[in-house]
């Protein structure tokens, strides 16, 4: 019974430092990224990041976007090279994927 107890709690441990590093993310990025100005906001975009050796970002994939749009279409990958210009320093996590959403 212990061990199921211990278990929950390393699971619920891992996911709050996952959505943490998420936030975490969202604020030092969001802050860095030029946002296209044909995108229709609200907007989500999940991305992937690869980090090399010296954690920097390497490669950066659009996993998914929404609305689905052909301005999103376009805007998706300016958007990655966004992502990986602003990868903030520290982040040990390879690979990371996170969503970053803009509001109206």
């Amino acid at each position: 019974m212990r061990a199921v107890v211990v278990l929950g709690l390393i699971i619920c441990a891992g996911t709050a430092r996952a959505s943490e590093l998420e936030v975490l993310l969202s604020e030092k990025i969001g802050g860095c990224l030029v946002i296209p100005v044909d995108i229709a906001t609200p907007f989500k975009v999940t991305f992937e990041v690869t980090l090399d050796k010296a954690d920097k970002a390497q490669t950066v994939a659009v996993v998914a976007y929404e609305p689905h749009s052909e301005s999103m279409a376009k805007a998706a990958p300016i958007l990655a090279r966004g992502v990986k210009r602003c990868w903030p320093p520290g982040i040990k996590t390879n690979p990371v994927r996170f969503t970053f959403s803009m509001d109206e």
